[in-house]
């Protein structure tokens, strides 16, 4: 028999580890089980890729595709066709860093590209910030860093995937100043530029140049991560 769990939103889950193994058995338990949740407002069903012949059986019965991973599916139903069904993501975020050292800026160039920009990419799944933006600077150029603040976030509404980018600029310090470029697939080269030469270039991106500019003259107006009593745990938070 199909196990679900009801959320907060008037909703029930199906358990994942409840699930059938026949379509058979799935087919007969699943009409059970939506014959007993008309009160709900959506159902939720996660279907793991070792079980995919099962999905057919609940697009049959109203259930549509609502997000995925690499090893499941997630589909959801309306029994209220009113009700508001929320989206998991509605943007992809990423981060970039702001290295000055002396009167340098750390800078790459992408194997795509004649351009120089700021080291940085996309915040993996459940990677914090800070750790997103170490990991990158070094990916990218070999250079150790610490994260020091946040200093600029971007939103492009024409980002990858038909998603919306956020894109986080922080500030941080070098630990260390040696180039070595470990992700040689995606970066051409790294190099410390001068501040002036990298401002006035002509392969620098006008966003680039903006956000050095101002983590030279806007230094008091940056985001610092702060620790608060929060609620939820392995959280975030900068003011």
């Amino acid at each position: 028999m199909l196990q679900i769990i009801q959320d907060r939103y008037n909703g029930v889950i199906v358990q994942p580890e409840s699930l059938p193994n026949s379509i058979d058995e799935f087919t007969r338990e699943l009409d059970e089980c939506l014959q007993s949740v008309q009160y709900a407002s959506l159902v939720w069903i996660s279907i793991a890729s070792k079980v995919a012949e099962f999905i057919p059986i609940l697009v049959q019965r109203g259930f549509e595709f609502h997000s995925c991973h690499e090893q499941a599916l997630l589909l959801v139903k309306k029994i209220n066709p009113n009700a508001y069904v929320p989206t998991t993501k509605n943007f992809i975020v990423g981060v970039g860093a702001v290295v000055l050292h002396n009167n340098y800026v750390l800078v790459v160039k992408h194997i795509e590209s004649n351009n120089y920009a700021l080291p940085g990419g996309h915040i993996e799944l459940r990677e914090s910030i800070q750790e997103a933006l170490i990991r990158e600077v070094y990916e990218e150029t070999g250079v150790t860093v610490e994260f020091e603040s946040i200093l600029n976030i971007g939103h492009f509404r024409q980002g990858q995937f038909g998603e919306s980018n956020v894109y986080i600029v922080c500030t941080a310090q070098a630990k260390d100043t040696t180039i070595s470029v470990v992700d040689s697939d995606e970066i051409a080269e790294a190099l410390w530029m001068n501040i002036d030469e990298f401002l006035q270039s002509e392969y620098a991106n006008v966003y680039n140049k903006a956000v050095v500019r101002a983590a030279i003259t806007n230094v008091e107006l940056k985001l610092q991560l702060q620790s608060l009593p929060l609620r939820v745990s392995d959280a975030e938070v900068f003011l």
